[in-house]
């Protein structure tokens, strides 16, 4: 039943990540399709206000022809004309206020109050105009900038698009109207031209550069049109009205002039045709920019009805998966009830304080629940079990790993339990560390057995140790209880796998497949502590011979063996090798003594509990320094820490043959010297070889 509903959560938990995944996604992609609708129904609210810019550009195109004509002919030919024409600009002008503050875009502002300015001037233009107060090319001067200011407005709405086919129809739009502009300014010079029926050499050069400029307009429509835009152009120029328009300007460009009968009104009557076509032409382009924007937005809204669509049906998807997770939690509950009773476990904070119990760890140690909860787990902790095995556990939990191993458990009344303990951190929502969990399996019956075969042994035992050797055998416990980190996961794995083995033969339940892949475990457990064995056996390999060697080789091996429990202890090690120069020495001994002086500086902080421990470690040419910060030797044994038997750790089982021995080995074996001073922070240990000779 349990193996059930962990299937079913196993399947459950990524589903459920993958619908979180799929509304974040379907969201963000549907606000996007809503951004996109929004900013076409704003540019096509700007297409509409484009019109009604076209419209008044019309007008003052129309009205800029009939004031030149007015001003140079100092007569009423074009008054009456001309006052019909204001009252309509005057109409055009009205609608464009009441549509230019409808839009609210930014990047309007700048052309708004250029617009509203020039059109403020106006009145006092016509007045100007009224008087011949202001000459021609003043006329086509105010009103062609008050264009400019339209057209502008034209152009920014092109930079309002995101979608290539509509900038494109923007584009060619402007680029028509520009045309159209400067055909009107050609209207109103060729007015001032035929009304003299004289052209010096300035009107010349101002009436052929605008006809330029019409021309580059025109290629730019063309490069920006579509084909269908380009036909209806196309077409409608065929117009007798273009031809007319083509004749005249000739007469201008050859300077007949004086022998044409063509007057100013005539040029103004024909010109303002073809002007009139090129508006239809605009008119044009304009529906079928909006017909394009239309598209664009039935199209993305029914992505935007699909999407929608799909994260309502992402969202109903993850309710219903809500509520089947809270089944599946609450099944689970009653599972918990039968395992309450029967599995030994225990669950603590960060700070491995008991949170929760169940029966049968209430049953084993003779606490009741009330008695454990809110204490140290270490109310059942038996003063047997070595530290190291907590300060391992605490070090793997810590890091988010499993530990698994033997550990000796006292009761309320006493006596003693041995427990196969299975310990791991769970994870909160967040990723972090939320509380640590113990599965514990009662061994007391067959760790008696081993203790009394050990206790038989330890009778038939004797040992007798020389100074060096002694020394030597306590660098090497030290050297296992670094091996035992490597050791350890895999040894525990093992043992898991061998009472697993155990249960389901005892059970009948030890299938074919299950034996080959837990031994094929073992095997491969077993391979990993072979290898660890011959990486470390060569450390204390009886070398007679002196060799070729430098610190720099001598460290890294050192490093190989005690950098794991450095990093265990959270101790910062930083290593600078300024030069390294090869000697002639014992490399093996000296390992050992590197190895003594960085074990020592690791126990110095883990002792003086240094909230953010250091060593340092230096090389230059023969010379190896290392520096801790755990707050140096006392000045009263500083000078003692040398001498045979002589320790600080004497309550901690220290022989007091560290020290001595490493001295020793440097000054009568290596021919150097080993000195230590206090630093600023810590213990300075120095050591040199090849000078004592020297």
């Amino acid at each position: 039943m349990m193996n059930s509903l962990t299937t079913k959560t196993k399947i459950l938990i990524p589903m459920f990540i993958l619908t979180v995944i799929l509304i974040f996604i379907g969201g963000s992609v549907t606000y996007i399709n809503y951004s996109k609708i929004n900013s076409l129904q704003k540019l096509q609210e700007k297409i509409f206000f484009s019109s009604k810019i076209a419209t008044l550009l019309h007008s003052l195109q129309r009205e800029r022809g009939l004031s030149c004509g007015f001003v140079v002919n100092a007569n009423n030919k074009y008054r009456k004309e001309l006052l019909e024409q204001r009252s309509t600009t005057d109409i055009a002008i009205k609608d464009v206020k009441m549509n230019l503050h409808t839009i609210k875009c930014p990047i309007f502002k700048k052309n708004t109050d250029r617009i509203l300015t020039k059109l403020a001037q106006l009145q006092i233009a016509r007045e100007e105009i009224d008087k011949y107060n202001i000459s021609y090319n003043g006329v086509i001067k105010f009103y062609s900038n008050i264009n400019t200011a339209l057209l502008d407005v034209l152009v920014n709405i092109s930079k309002e698009s995101h979608i290539p086919l509509l900038t494109q129809n923007i584009l060619a739009y402007s680029n028509l109207l520009y045309l159209k502009e400067f055909m009107g300014i050609e209207r109103a010079r060729g007015v001032a031209i035929y009304s003299k029926h004289h052209i010096d050499r300035e009107s010349l050069i101002q009436f052929s550069n605008i006809f330029i400029l019409e021309k580059r307009s025109e290629e730019m429509f063309f490069k920006y049109a579509s084909e269908e835009m380009k036909l209806f152009y196309k077409q409608s120029i065929q117009d007798k009205s273009f031809t007319h328009v083509s004749a005249m300007r000739e007469n201008i460009f050859y300077k007949n002039i004086q022998n044409s009968s063509i007057d100013s009104k005539k040029w103004f009557d024909t010109i303002t045709k073809s002007l009139n076509i090129l508006d239809k032409v605009a008119t044009f382009i304009e529906k079928k920019t909006i017909i394009n924007i239309q598209k664009e937005l039935s199209d993305l809204k029914t992505v935007f009805i699909i999407l929608t669509s799909l994260t309502i049906i992402s969202i109903v998807v993850f309710v219903m998966m809500l509520i089947a997770f809270f089944k599946l939690a609450r099944e689970e509950q009653r599972l918990r009830i039968v395992m309450d009773k029967y599995i030994i476990s225990s669950t603590t904070d960060l700070k491995g304080k008991i949170i929760d119990v169940s029966q049968a760890f209430c049953n084993i140690s003779g606490y009741k629940k009330e008695e454990l909860i809110g204490q140290p787990h270490n109310i059942v902790r038996h003063p047997d079990t070595p530290k190291e095995v907590f300060k391992d556990m605490w070090y793997r939990l810590q890091r988010g790993l499993a530990w698994r191993g033997k550990v000796k458990n006292r009761k309320k009344d006493g006596s003693f339990y041995w427990v196969y303990a299975n310990v791991e951190p769970l994870f909160a929502a967040g990723g972090n560390i939320d509380s640590y969990i113990s599965i514990r399996l009662d061994i007391t019956e067959s760790e008696l057995l081993t203790l009394k075969v050990k206790e038989e042994e330890e009778k038939n035992r004797f040992q007798v140790e020389m100074m060096k050797e002694q020394s030597r055998l306590v660098q090497m416990g030290e050297m296992l209880s670094m091996i035992a980190h490597q050791w350890r996961q895999p040894l525990s794995a093992i043992a898991a796998a061998a009472g697993s083995l155990q249960i389901k033969a005892k059970m009948d339940k030890l299938e074919k497949e299950t034996l080959i892949e837990i031994a094929e475990k073992i095997t491969g457990f077993s391979l990993h502590l072979s290898s660890t064995i011959d990486d470390f056996r060569n450390f204390f390999k009886s070398n007679k011979m002196s060799t070729k060697t430098n610190f720099e080789v001598i460290l890294q091996s050192v490093l190989s063996i005690i950098e794991g429990s450095m990093k265990e202890n959270s101790i910062t090690l930083q290593i600078n090798i300024k030069d390294v120069e090869e000697f002639t020495s014992y490399e093996n001994e000296l390992k050992q003594v590197l190895l003594n002086l960085m074990k020592n500086a690791e126990d110095a902080l883990v002792e003086n509990e240094i909230s953010e421990p250091k060593i340092e470690i230096s090389i230059e040419k023969k010379s190896f320094t290392i520096k801790d910060n755990a707050g140096g030797i006392p000045k009263e044994i500083i000078d003692k820490i040398f001498d045979p038997y002589f320790s600080t750790k004497m309550k901690k089982d220290g022989t007091g043959l560290g020290l001595y021995m490493s001295k020793m080995i440097i000054e009568d074996h290596c021919n150097g010297y080993l000195k230590v001073i206090n630093d600023v922070d810590g213990a300075l240990f120095t050591i040199t070889i090849g000078e004592k000779n020297d």
